[in-house]
């Protein structure tokens, strides 16, 4: 009767465990997959479980229990791969690692029991070790593996592909040489060798790939955020600009008591020092009103202050625009192009003889196309890389050029950059509506 009992227990156990596993095997490719946060597709996941222990219970009833592990693949792995990829939305790539990757994670408690019952000889302690590890791994695969398994296979097709070969070659051979055949244990050398083999090739072209996938990844990063910085450093001088507008009409608003000053003087007999007053209220005036250019009150802005900023460097900008007061292009942007431009100009002609230190800027709007020419002497040929020149500061410098470039394409336009005859030109084409709906 004991024996009995004995039997009857340790098929329970079997049996409980099996269950255990699934569950875990499902749950942990879901995660691994992305997991879910609709409660519908949570429903799904979790009428899974009774669904596929059911189906196994009859096909290992009927069939018997190796047969069933023959059949595993198309009874519990390719479903869950089709329900990853058909109802929670996945990429096919992405449920195929997964639904591998939660294999390969089984190992550990295959190898734990194995170890424990070689130790204890007794299969019901490796049983109980089989539950203990289970729960352990899962948790330590929620906690530490899901976020970076789906992070990498999600950062690119190439990382993918490199993390997905190691547990799909696993998947493979696993069931090559354990499930479907006794290859594994037959002593075959080839055999034995031929996962370390992969263990080995997987790590040593995984790291640098993936460690330059992380650079590409964080050079992006950066260029982004310098273009955002770009873009904000362009708000703040429009912002800068416009205050200089304001305080201009309310300078013109307090002519009135300048006028009132000068009539008190004149009234007095002081003829001289109105008219010192006079040439001071001059200067003041055009210290700060912008200069009209077109119609664009924003270029006016910004080709009054560069040219205020040229003359005080002792460089000569010479202004030919012929922009409407509306175009499609945010003034964000367009002052980030005009500015950079002529910031890299006249940084370019400041040390250059006096006589050469002349920049010209043109834009326009001819059949639609904002264009935009920028023209500075050179002082030696300029260095070109994928269509840029290379600034001559260092690190952290040149982004002002990536910025034209970037807003030129974001906007379905076009810039070149070139240098010749001792001339440096930036060109500029976007597809522009004079007038805004």
């Amino acid at each position: 009767m004991k024996g009995v009992f004995d039997v009857t227990f340790q098929s329970a156990l079997d049996v409980f465990n099996y269950g255990l596993v699934l569950i875990y095997g499902l749950f942990l490719s879901v995660s691994i997959a992305g997991g879910c946060t609709e409660k519908r597709d949570k429903k799904l996941v979790a009428l899974l479980c009774p669904v596929f222990l059911v189906l196994q219970s009859l096909f290992a009833l009927t069939l018997g229990t190796d047969k069933t592990m023959q059949l595993y693949p198309l009874i519990v792995h390719l479903p869950l791969v089709l329900i990853l990829t058909l109802a929670l939305k996945k990429p096919l790539g992405v449920a195929v690692v997964s639904t591998c990757t939660a294999y390969l994670c089984c190992q550990p408690l295959r190898w734990g029991k194995n170890a424990v019952e070689a130790l204890t000889g007794s299969m019901l302690a490796a049983d109980i070790a089989y539950i203990v590890l289970l729960v352990g791994v899962f948790w330590l695969c929620e906690r530490f593996l899901v976020k970076a398994a789906y992070a990498t296979m999600t950062y690119s097709r190439w990382t993918l592909l490199l993390f997905g070969s190691l547990p799909v070659t696993y998947y493979i051979f696993d069931y090559a040489t354990t499930v479907y055949s006794n290859a594994l244990y037959s002593n075959v050398l080839i055999i034995s060798e031929f996962l370390p083999t992969v263990l080995v090739t997987f790590y040593i072209l995984f790291l640098p790939a993936f460690y330059l996938e992380t650079q590409k990844r964080a050079a992006a990063e950066m260029q982004r955020s310098m273009l955002t910085m770009e873009l904000e450093q362009s708000q703040l001088e429009m912002d800068a600009l416009h205050r200089m507008e304001t305080q201009t009409a309310v300078y013109q608003h307090d002519m009135r008591h300048h006028l009132n000053m000068l009539d008190g003087l004149l009234s007095a007999g002081k003829p001289g020092q109105a008219q010192e007053y006079i040439k001071g209220v001059q200067a003041d005036i055009e210290a700060i009103t912008p200069r009209r250019f077109c119609e664009n009150q924003l270029v006016n802005l910004l080709c009054s202050s560069y040219t205020d900023k040229a003359q005080r460097q002792g460089t000569v900008l010479t202004v030919e625009a012929r922009l409407p007061d509306a175009l499609t292009i945010s003034d964000t942007e367009l002052c980030s192009l005009l500015s950079n431009g002529l910031e890299n100009a006249l940084r370019a002609v400041k040390e250059l003889p006096p006589e050469r230190r002349t920049v010209s800027l043109y834009c326009g709007v001819q059949r639609n196309k904002l264009l935009i020419e920028i023209t500075n002497p050179c002082g030696e040929a300029v260095t070109m890389k994928d269509g840029l020149p290379v600034s001559d500061r260092g690190a952290g410098h040149g982004y002002g050029c990536l910025s034209i470039q970037t807003i030129a394409r974001r906007n379905g336009g076009l810039c070149e950059f070139s240098c010749g005859g001792g001339q440096f030109r930036l060109q500029v084409m976007l597809p522009v509506l004079e007038n805004r709906e």
